[in-house]
């Protein structure tokens, strides 16, 4: 299974007044959730940065302090990365502006952008080819709102047409769901299961936003349990 491309930078380097930032907020539980915010100006020599006053569904929210927060800086075609604490939240004073302050380190992950987000959610569930009723047992190495890498113990092959139907949650599932067989991911030689890249088909916009808050909540349960990071 490729890795995602992961490289460190210096923050000064990378890091610009006005750049979107992504807050992804696992304490308190009660403010659990993904946050809007942009960057205003930080200090290096205090290792903090003043943000916009992150929004939540068109409201500010300040965060109190001690808040933790997986910190996603947006560019063009790549996420800078950080875990950082909430250190104060209100109107900053030399202009009047909601603003949060946050801790930052002296580098930052720097990973390749995708559409969607991709995690390591291990689920089970069935697919079968088109124009055939056989099913066959599936299971995942990870999982997006597009797609996901499949383990199967029989060969596909590139561009086959197949339907999933697998169970993410109580209230969510995807049933005789269309979808694509991608890419070829390699081989198990010991147990003979065969890897796939499968992008799902005819999803619409409520089904998109459903599976990417799917996605999003594992994303919070997994950094509060330090499975990522």
């Amino acid at each position: 299974m490729p890795a995602a491309m992961v490289e460190y930078y210096k923050f000064k380097d990378v890091v610009k007044p006005g750049m979107p930032i992504l807050l992804a907020i696992s304490w308190p539980e009660e403010l659990e959730g993904e946050y809007k915010s942009s960057v205003y100006d930080y200090s290096l020599e205090k290792k903090i940065m003043r943000i916009a006053m992150p929004s939540f569904k068109g409201r500010l929210i300040p965060l109190p302090k001690g808040t933790r927060a997986y910190v996603k800086i947006v560019d063009k075609s790549s996420l800078y990365t950080f875990q950082g604490t909430v250190i104060w939240s209100g109107t900053w004073k030399e202009d009047n502006l909601p603003s949060t302050i946050i801790t930052i380190p002296e580098r930052v992950r720097r990973v390749q952008r995708r559409r969607f987000n991709r995690l390591p959610i291990r689920l089970i569930g069935k697919y079968r080819k088109e124009n055939e009723d056989e099913y066959h047992t599936f299971s995942t190495i990870d999982f997006s709102a597009g797609g996901m890498l499949m383990v199967v113990g029989e060969e596909l092959k590139v561009g086959d047409k197949i339907f999933v139907t697998m169970k993410l949650k109580p209230g969510l599932e995807l049933v005789d769901h269309p979808a694509i067989v991608r890419r070829e991911a390699g081989m198990d030689k010991t147990t003979l299961q065969r890897f796939y890249g499968v992008e799902f088909q005819e999803v619409d916009m409520q089904l998109e936003k459903r599976l990417v808050r799917f996605v999003m909540e594992k994303e919070i349960e997994y950094r509060k349990k330090g499975i990522i990071y």
